[in-house]
């Protein structure tokens, strides 16, 4: 039977794509072969060679993984996923500036890609599984050794690496003990560097350290304790803001935070009620001591609305609105009565006395016979008019006050 040039065609496309098929086939194989010289030299330690014959199972493996013939093959993402793991692992040992390329997020993802696409293959998976609790192993042997030596960076780099790896091969068994014994290292790794005046690189390292574990309220509460005793606001605050992230229920995190913006903006206002008008950074000044107020306030707000009852927050937040409200009272004293701005700010600071009111209250029910904080509310209720309450608060701080003594 003769054959019409359309099926000649069909038949020519027919035996491409085999070949195309064949040839990714012998992609793989020569991938495996490359891979397979490369352990025993990286065993060796003769990085050199590992390193070439990495690259060149890389350079094989990558078209294969291109292919509709090998993309979901289980053989073929075996060895992609060991070459790509590989990389990431050898670019972080000897001088192997060139391979720092393969230490990013997109590489995880292949990696973990490929282990799940060799899953339907019990032979594969087995093979797959048994190289990343080999990884583990290695990686928790050096965490424990490292340790006991009291090297705690290296033991941080083991766990965290046990941790990674159960991460990319999707193991639960113990994921949340490597991350647990990481931690630990890390906090006395931390501690270490404290010791020996070495803040900068602590920092630097937490930062690092919470990229690894996002989720780790410890580890960005010691980065807030470490910036604030480097007197490194900024820096507290991009840790305080992680760790209210992971735990937006904390509410003594939302407290501490609110008392040490506080603190700060009371020290910025006095920097600030020293300049002249005229001074150069008088209203860049004036807005930083605008924006920790207004931090402060946040902060020990979020904390009452966590806990209505708290009286640690709420006594701090009283003590804010005081204050503000007695500084704008000496400003607004110390003004002309024609100063168009004398009757804003007087306003603004009966409003701040008012305002104090109610978080006072909050503290009052915890300290009943505090008769400074009473005088306080007997003083801020007549202010705003409120007779019956102030004779109120009036008797209890009297009251207080006669036991007291």
């Amino acid at each position: 039977m003769k054959l019409n040039k359309v099926r000649l065609g069909v038949l020519a496309s027919t035996l491409f794509i085999a070949a195309q098929s064949f040839g990714q086939s012998n992609n793989v194989i020569s991938a495996a072969i490359e891979y397979n010289k490369y352990e025993p030299a990286f065993m060796q330690q003769d990085l050199k060679k590992a390193k070439e014959h990495l690259l060149e199972a890389k350079a094989f493996i990558d078209p294969a993984m291109k292919h509709e013939s090998t993309i979901n093959d289980e053989k073929a993402n075996y060895y992609n996923a060991m070459i790509n793991y590989s990389l990431v692992e050898l670019s972080a040992l000897g001088e192997n500036e060139d391979l720092k390329i393969y230490q990013n997020d997109s590489i995880v993802d292949v990696i973990s890609e490929s282990v799940k696409k060799t899953a339907s293959k019990r032979r594969w998976k087995g093979e797959m599984d048994d190289f990343f609790n080999r990884k583990v192993s290695q990686a928790i042997m050096l965490g424990e050794m490292m340790f006991k030596q009291k090297n705690f960076e290296m033991a941080y780099a083991g766990f965290a690496g046990a941790y990674q790896v159960k991460v990319i091969a999707g193991i639960e068994e113990e994921r949340d003990a490597m991350r647990t014994n990481a931690i630990i290292a890390a906090r006395n790794y931390i501690d270490t560097l404290e010791k020996s005046n070495e803040s900068e690189k602590a920092m630097e390292f937490i930062t690092a350290s919470l990229e690894m574990f996002p989720k780790s309220e410890e580890l960005a509460i010691a980065g807030v304790n470490l910036a604030l005793s480097n007197n490194d606001l900024n820096k507290a605050e991009e840790f305080f803001n992680a760790a209210a992230e992971v735990s937006p229920k904390n509410k003594v995190l939302f407290s501490n935070m609110g008392s040490i913006y506080l603190t700060a903006a009371d020290k910025a206002y006095n920097e600030f009620a020293r300049m002249e008008i005229t001074a150069e950074g008088y209203q860049q000044k004036s807005d930083e001591v605008e924006d920790l107020y207004a931090k402060a306030e946040k902060n020990l707000e979020r904390a009452i609305e966590i806990d209505p009852e708290y009286a640690e927050a709420a006594y701090n937040l009283g003590v804010l609105y005081l204050g503000r409200g007695e500084k704008l009272k000496t400003t607004a004293a110390q003004m002309d009565f024609k100063n168009p701005d004398y009757e804003r700010i007087s306003q603004r600071s009966q409003e701040m006395y008012k305002k104090a009111i109610s978080p006072l209250e909050i503290y009052i029910k915890q300290d009943p016979k505090n008769s400074g904080v009473l005088n306080v509310l007997f003083q801020v209720h007549r202010n705003a008019g409120n007779n019956e309450k102030a004779l109120e608060y009036k008797r209890r701080a009297e009251a207080a006050a006669a036991e007291g003594n």
